[in-house]
């Protein structure tokens, strides 16, 4: 079955958790997500992983908060890889 893929833009900001000044890195991550529901983008384990590896952060040592998120367009369809037909 095909799913559509959305364009995605993520306002993020990332702390570190055990530095006593706290300065706060913000930023805006460009990518792609299958579903268009918000709730669902923000609790994304794979953008998370993704905003960490970005800037070269450890994902136990820092706080992220997702600002704010804007749903572009739908870009098109993920491919059906396998014919029913067995």
């Amino acid at each position: 079955m095909k799913k559509p893929i959305f364009r995605v833009f993520v306002s993020y900001e990332i702390k570190n958790k055990n530095v006593v000044s706290r300065k706060v890195k913000v930023g805006v991550l460009d990518t792609f997500a299958l579903t268009s529901n918000i709730e669902e983008i923000k609790n994304d384990t794979e953008l998370i992983d993704r905003i960490c590896y970005l800037n070269k952060k450890n994902l136990n040592k820092v706080d992220i908060t997702i600002t704010k998120i804007d749903v572009e367009n739908q870009y098109g369809e993920t491919a059906d890889r396998f014919d029913n037909e067995y």
